[in-house]
């Protein structure tokens, strides 16, 4: 259902391309409807077949009782037998409402660490959460090599993930899943090795698939990997922003200076963010973060930009238990508070140079390439 009226199959629709030169509204009718997308058939003029690529947007008119009007895009298309184009459902997988941050793009932010088990995913999903609390449609990319495992914390078990994108056999809306608030998560794994080995034609189809998100999502986080390898700093050079998570821990703070230090050696332009996890009050956090911005500033004459603190809890390791995310399973708590806190900061702190999914997909395109001639 969309907003006060049914989609059906038969229904007859008038569509015609946005940002045309071609005024002229085709008739059209549904053929198929599933959760997130609707086939509709290709649409004729004076006998002729209308073409349209994919990727080209779309305004839908429908009569019923009142006229309504929705813009969507066409992801596919199927000039075999029965003519058609496949569009994505209005509002798929985003919540609607006042959003407290307007912006003309997606803000792309990679959620980094330089070791493991700090803490991460967990924030990462929380955060999401926290953001779509606060109005903003949020994509969640699992973007971990090693163990990909957004999913499992949230007690979801998805029928595809970023593999069967590369063979072709889904579109990106198709395996996305849906997680709480309405966040939409990305599944990632072993998959993403393979982009180097791919065909100029299948990495050309799977880099344009990103443009999908572009006008669902606000914000799109990236959850890399632990550690510094050329797999994580590839998707860090490709974002927009750049948060790292440490802890108060001694190596914890070394290795999330040695990833600033390896941004800082490859020329990355993303603005960078610090959040310090399980402190034990503000204080200490103030003086972790405090001492480590100042080693970076004078070490490697760049800043980074502290963003906030989570205090220790039993809590957290109870709600990872449960598989089921903090700030939904325990809101009150002290940590679930620093996440909210954590997530207003960084809606009202946003990154005027970003360049969204289209400066991601440019970003990529180049450092893939690049991997290929070596």
């Amino acid at each position: 259902m969309f907003n006060n009226f049914n989609l059906s199959v038969g229904q007859p629709l008038k569509i015609r391309p946005v940002s045309s030169n071609d005024t002229l509204l085709y008739v059209s009718r549904i053929i198929a409807l599933s959760e997130h997308t609707i086939t509709i058939s290709s649409p004729y003029d004076a006998g002729r077949i209308i073409l349209w690529p994919v990727g080209t947007r779309l305004e839908i008119d429908i009569q019923q009782e009142e006229a309504h009007t929705f813009t969507s895009e066409i992801i596919d298309r199927d000039l075999t037998n029965t003519k058609s184009y496949t569009i994505l459902f209005p509002n798929s997988i985003s919540r609607t409402g006042h959003r407290k941050y307007q912006a003309g793009m997606s803000r792309v932010i990679a959620v980094t660490s330089g070791k493991g088990g700090v803490g991460k995913t967990t924030f990462t999903i929380n955060l999401a959460i926290a953001l779509a609390k606060q109005g903003q449609r949020v994509y969640i990319i699992d973007v971990d090599l090693g163990s990909a495992n957004v999913d499992v914390l949230l007690r979801l078990t998805p029928k595809y993930n970023i593999t069967h994108l590369l063979n072709g056999e889904k579109n990106l809306i198709e395996i996305t899943i849906q997680g709480p608030e309405n966040i939409g998560i990305i599944p990632g794994g072993s998959g993403l090795q393979e982009l180097t080995q791919l065909s100029d034609g299948q990495f050309s189809k799977f880099i344009h698939s990103f443009n999908q998100l572009e006008g669902l999502a606000d914000i799109i986080l990236l959850d890399t990997g632990a550690g510094i390898s050329r797999d994580v700093s590839n998707f860090l050079l490709a974002a927009d922003e750049i948060i790292v998570v440490t802890t108060t821990e001694p190596h914890a703070i070394m290795d999330a200076y040695s990833i600033t230090k390896v941004m800082f050696k490859l020329n990355c332009k993303a603005k960078q963010m610090l959040i310090v996890n399980r402190v034990e009050d503000a204080k200490e956090a103030s003086i972790v973060s405090n001492r480590l911005i100042s080693v970076i500033k004078y070490y490697l004459k760049t800043n980074i930009e502290y963003l906030g603190y989570i205090c220790d809890d039993r809590l957290v390791s109870r709600s990872i238990k449960e598989q089921n995310p903090l700030v939904i399973s325990y809101p009150t708590s002290t940590p679930a508070k620093n996440i909210v806190s954590i997530a207003n900061n960084l809606l009202n702190k946003p990154n005027h140079q970003q360049e969204g999914i289209s400066g991601f997909i440019t970003k990529m395109i180049s450092i893939f390439k690049d991997k290929r001639v070596r």
